[in-house]
């Protein structure tokens, strides 16, 4: 009997060492971070089809002044977004693809459209946390820079077009974006991160925005991060 109760006991030790060592390995003070950070497509696109092919990628850095505030960067490809063209001939969006197609005129198929650009989006967050051990729960907004490649220069009234959206020759522009999210430190040297991003490209329709359902689906995007700690 006596056996037995130490071994219930040294059992039940065993799984509160095992069950403390994450909390342990969260880190308490300031640090540093860097590592990738792998995202979906827009969630328009993503809710109707995802396959991990379609993942995108960038780097992120961070910096932790506390547990309970950190300042994070990142630079991300967010893939392609799309621009219809009407019976009339008159371009609109852009979009994602699942928005664009059943309005553009003969869109056909995803790969064989002309009307689009490819974006880059480098954010800057300023976090709020609640340390919970190894859990960090947290929301962040700021500025941020994105960038626009165009799939053509062939066609002057798409060029038109861009040009009357973000002025002649531009492709930099100032936004805003937001997110929300959970790191979970798996070990004092990395943390893994989870969460959901969103961008405002044109920030005097932020509020206007705001109220759109369809905003968060064609401007979020579901997100992981990897980030190495350095202490």
């Amino acid at each position: 009997m006596m056996y037995a109760r130490r071994t219930t006991a040294a059992s039940v030790v065993f799984l509160l060492m095992i069950a403390l060592a994450p909390i342990a390995a969260a880190p308490s003070r300031s640090h540093a971070a860097v590592g990738l950070m792998a995202v979906s497509p827009p969630l328009s696109d993503t809710l109707a089809s995802f396959s991990i092919a379609e993942a995108l990628y960038g780097g992120t850095v961070s910096y932790a002044l506390s547990p309970w505030f950190s300042v994070g960067a990142e630079v991300l490809y967010l893939g392609d977004i799309y621009y219809g063209k009407d019976s009339d001939g008159a371009f609109f969006g852009p979009g994602s693809w699942t928005k664009i197609k059943p309005d553009a005129t003969g869109a056909g198929e995803k790969a064989d459209w002309d009307f689009f650009e490819s974006l880059i989006y480098a954010p800057l967050t300023f976090n709020l946390s609640i340390p919970l051990g190894f859990l960090r729960p947290y929301v962040g907004a700021g500025p941020a820079f994105y960038f626009h490649f165009p799939s053509t220069n062939q066609d002057p009234a798409f060029d038109a077009y861009l040009a009357s959206r973000y002025g002649e020759g531009q492709r930099m522009r100032t936004g805003l974006t937001a997110r929300v999210g959970l790191d979970i430190f798996l070990a004092d040297s990395f943390a893994l991160g989870l969460g959901y991003i969103v961008r405002e490209d044109i920030p005097s329709k932020l509020f206007d925005d705001l109220s759109q359902e369809l905003y968060y689906k064609e401007n979020g995007y579901f997100f992981v991060t990897g980030r190495f700690i350095l202490n």
